[in-house]
C-alpha cells in the first residue's frame, strides 16, 4: 500500500530548536509516511543525518520568500514526487512553500508559527506589517492549517491576521528523552570547565542573540555572585567570537572571577542538563513560542527559574517545578526558592511533550487533513 507523501519545508537543517524537534520527530513518521524535508537556504548538519534515518532529504535554493523560479522548482519537486502533504515552516517557508505546493496541485497543505515576536521579522513597522498581510492572504487563498506550538502563538496570530480559528490548530513540540542520554560523568564535567566542585551549578542554554534574555543573565548572576560566592554559572550556547570574548571579559569581574563559564555553541547538551542543579530561561516574553531547552530542562527533573511568559505558564500545568519572577526580583531570594521546590511526577509531562505524542498528534492532525 502507498504512503502518503510528505514533505517539510524549512530553511536550514542548522542546530537550532526548530531543526532539532524536526530531526526527533521526523524518523518517526516515516512508518506511516514517504517522509521528506526541503530546505532553501542552507543545508546544515541534519541535512546529512536525516537520510541514515529514512527520511529524504533535497535543497532547492531560494533567493527570497518571492523567488518565482525557486518556487517553480520546488513545485516541481513536489509534483516529481506526487507530494500529499507539504508542511512549511516560519515566514518564508509559510510563502514560498505553500505557493510551491499550490502550484504543484498538493491535497493537503500546513505552515507552521514557531514564535510570536519572531515570526514577522523586519525591522521597520511598516515592513511587519506588510510581511504579515501577505502571509495572511496565502493561508487565507491556499493553506488547510497552520499550526502553533502554543495557545500564545495562536491567539496572537489569530488576533494579528483575523485568520478564522477552525483554520489554526496547538500543535505542542515534544523531546526526544531517549536520546537525551549523557555520556558524562557531571563531576568530571564540572571540573574541566574550572568550576569547583561545591559550586551550585546555574545553567543557561541557547544562542546568545537577541531576545534570549543575555544581558539580563549577564544582570542577574553579577548580582547573584555579589551575594554569595555558592553559585556558579554555566552558559552554553553559541554567538560571534567577538561578542563572546567581551562577555567573557565582562564576567571576569563578577564575583571570585571564576564563576561564570560560556561554552561556546555545544552538541552534547544532554550533559550540561545532566550536571546543572538549577535551570534558568531569561528569555523575553514575545520570543519564544514553546521554549524547547526548558522542557529538555523538565525532561532531567531540574528545577526552573523563568522569566513569566505565557509559553512557560503551558509547560508548568504539566510540569509545576517552576518558579516564576518579576525583572526586579532579588536574585538570592528567587535562585534559593527555585532550589527549594520538590521534585516532581514526571508522568504528565512526558505523556504531553514526548516526541512520540508529538508524532502521534502530528500524523492524527495529516491523516484527519488528508480525509478532508
Amino acid at each position: 500500500m502507498r504512503k502518503p507523501v510528505l514533505f517539510r519545508v524549512t530553511n536550514n537543517l542548522n542546530i537550532g530548536g526548530v531543526q532539532r524537534r524536526m530531526r526527533s520527530v521526523l524518523p518517526l513518521l516515516t512508518q506511516d509516511f514517504d517522509v521528506h524535508v526541503v530546505t532553501y537556504k542552507d543545508k546544515g548538519v541534519f541535512w546529512e543525518e536525516l537520510p541514515e534515518l529514512g527520511v529524504k532529504t533535497h535543497f532547492v535554493k531560494l533567493k527570497g520568500k518571492w523567488d518565482i523560479g525557486g518556487i517553480r522548482r520546488m513545485s516541481t519537486l513536489f509534483r516529481e514526487h506526487n507530494a500529499d502533504i507539504v508542511h512549511t515552516h516560519s515566514l518564508g517557508g509559510n510563502i514560498s512553500g505553500i505557493l510551491a505546493a499550490a502550484m504543484a496541485g498538493v491535497p493537503v497543505r500546513i505552515g507552521q508559527v514557531h514564535s510570536r515576536g519572531l515570526h514577522w521579522y523586519a525591522k521597520r513597522p511598516l515592513h511587519r506589517w506588510k510581511q504579515k498581510v501577505e502571509e495572511s492572504i496565502i493561508h487565507r487563498l491556499f493553506t488547510d492549517k497552520v499550526v502553533h506550538v502554543s495557545q500564545e502563538s495562536l491567539d496572537f496570530y489569530a488576533e494579528q491576521t483575523g485568520l478564522p480559528l477552525d483554520k489554526l490548530a496547538v500543535l505542542h513540540n515534544g523531546v526526544d528523552f531517549n536520546a537525551m542520554l549523557p555520556d558524562t560523568d557531571p563531576r568530571a564535567l564540572k571540573q574541566s570547565l574550572g568550576i569547583a566542585p561545591d559550586k551550585i551549578c546555574i545553567g543557561f542554554l541557547g544562542r546568545l542573540e537577541r531576545g534570549k534574555g543575555v544581558e539580563f543573565c549577564m544582570q542577574f548572576a553579577r548580582t547573584l555572585l555579589s551575594q554569595s560566592d555558592r553559585f556558579a554559572f554555566v552558559i552554553v550556547g553559541g554567538a560571534p567570537k567577538d561578542k563572546l570574548d567581551a562577555l567573557r571579559q565582562e564576567a571576569a569581574g563578577y564575583g571570585d572571577g571564576k564563576s561564570v563559564c560560556f561554552t561556546g555553541e555545544r552538541k552534547d547538551v544532554a550533559n550540561f542538563y545532566n550536571m546543572f542543579d538549577l535551570f534558568i530561561f531569561l528569555s523575553q516574553a514575545q520570543w519564544e513560542g514553546m521554549p524547547g531547552v526548558v522542557l529538555e530542562a523538565c525532561s532531567f527533573g531540574l528545577p526552573v527559574l523563568a522569566r513569566e511568559t505565557r509559553p512557560v505558564r503551558e509547560i508548568s500545568g504539566y510540569y509545576p517545578r517552576i518558579t516564576f519572577m518579576q525583572d526586579d526580583a532579588d536574585p538570592l531570594t528567587v535562585t534559593e526558592q527555585a532550589l527549594r521546590m520538590p521534585p516532581v511526577d514526571q508522568q504528565a509531562f512526558r505523556n504531553r511533550f514526548s516526541v512520540e505524542a508529538m508524532a502521534q498528534r502530528t500524523k492524527e492532525l495529516y491523516l484527519s487533513l488528508l480525509k478532508q
